[in-house]
């Protein structure tokens, strides 16, 4: 299985037309870390510089989570998580 991930923010185009698979495979991997028989955690880190950080949109933002078995099969959860920057 992969798992990828995506921050964008509520007031970006995204929340009018929403995203697709096809957007969301070219969005940044998520780390997997097995955690247990039946548990596994995934980890989505970007870095950015203080000037992107600081340029980017103040507000809601939500995380988009695409995952991707292993016959293909694919799920994508445009807003699987929120936070506020």
């Amino acid at each position: 299985m992969s798992v990828k991930a995506l921050a964008w923010p509520a007031a970006s185009p995204f929340a009018k037309r929403g995203l697709t698979v096809k957007e969301m495979a070219d969005a940044e991997a998520a780390k997997c870390t097995p955690s247990g028989h039946d548990v596994v955690h995934y980890t989505y880190r970007v870095a950015v510089t203080r000037a992107e950080a600081n340029g980017s949109p103040r507000g809601r933002w939500h995380i988009a989570v695409l995952a991707t078995a292993k016959n293909g099969d694919t799920t994508l959860k445009t807003k699987a998580a929120d936070f506020t920057a």
